[in-house]
């Protein structure tokens, strides 16, 4: 079975065709997808990957991986093309192996050839990893990856699954009843890592009956690194509302041998 790259290139449209192989560009003989499906609050080992199911139902999906792709259906790419590709998509049967393309991929060094023993200084070449910065299996509509800041770069918006609250969100969440928020801090002095949380727990909260936020806020105090007086919690610094918005995602929990209070800086649920 042939194999096809097909290029996306920069300010255009149009998927273009770059190459058909009868190499098996990824091998795939024990290629393993099974993914963690991806939460922000879950850290992955090294040989895992996170998920994305029924991918083609996001808004992220591009409209190529929704049709049968038919490589009779795209032009051949130009040379000059190839030098503004945004991304590169490697087809091999039902599997789509994705590689953001930037500068650092394109090689127009002086080389030679060790098979033929020339020197080679016109021929600049670009280079495919060994690890596809995102895997589409259209069999079971799933999307695998590794980095969502790669991923987001083919899929755009992707990113939204891991945003930062605005600073309007972060005012808002600042307001919250169980909150008492010192003067010297404000919305400005939060960072970036408590406003993902902030956009997180957001949807979380607002889940929760009035009787389960109170038992979040008791299940916090219990780990006690933050005042907690009259149902609310004193945040003077970034730190006190880390603290309370680790609690909101209850992460805090006790060891059953040592009584050792720690926090999990990574959840699955099972």
């Amino acid at each position: 079975m042939a194999n096809y790259i097909y290029g996306k290139v920069k300010r255009k449209q149009n998927l273009y065709r770059v190459i058909e192989s009868d190499t098996e560009i990824y091998e795939t003989e024990n290629l393993v997808l099974n993914g963690v499906d991806y939460n922000p609050a879950t850290l992955i080992e090294d040989e895992e990957l996170y998920k994305v199911s029924s991918f083609s139902q996001t808004d992220f999906i591009l409209d190529f991986l929704q049709n049968d792709l038919d490589s009779v259906n795209y032009d051949q790419i130009t040379k000059e093309d190839l030098k503004k590709l945004s991304f590169i998509c490697t087809v091999q049967g039902n599997l789509y192996f994705f590689q953001a393309i930037n500068s650092s991929f394109f090689i127009s060094k002086k080389w030679f050839s060790i098979d033929e023993l020339t020197l080679e200084t016109n021929k600049p070449i670009i280079t495919i990893n060994s690890y596809a910065d995102a895997i589409y299996d259209k069999d079971n509509d799933t999307l695998y990856f590794k980095k969502l800041a790669s991923a987001q770069k083919i899929f755009k918006g992707m990113d939204q699954l891991y945003r930062s609250a605005t600073d309007a969100e972060t005012q808002v969440f600042l307001e919250n009843d169980f909150l008492e928020v010192d003067e010297g801090f404000q919305s400005g002095n939060v960072t970036i890592p408590n406003r993902k949380r902030i956009a997180l727990v957001n949807e979380t909260l607002s889940k929760f009956s009035d009787d389960e936020k109170q038992a979040i806020y008791n299940y916090t105090n219990q780990y006690g690194q933050v005042n907690y007086e009259n149902g609310k919690f004193k945040i003077e610094s970034d730190d006190d509302l880390k603290f309370v918005l680790w609690g909101i995602e209850q992460r805090f929990y006790t060891t059953p041998i040592g009584a050792e209070k720690r926090v999990a800086n990574s959840i699955i649920s099972i």
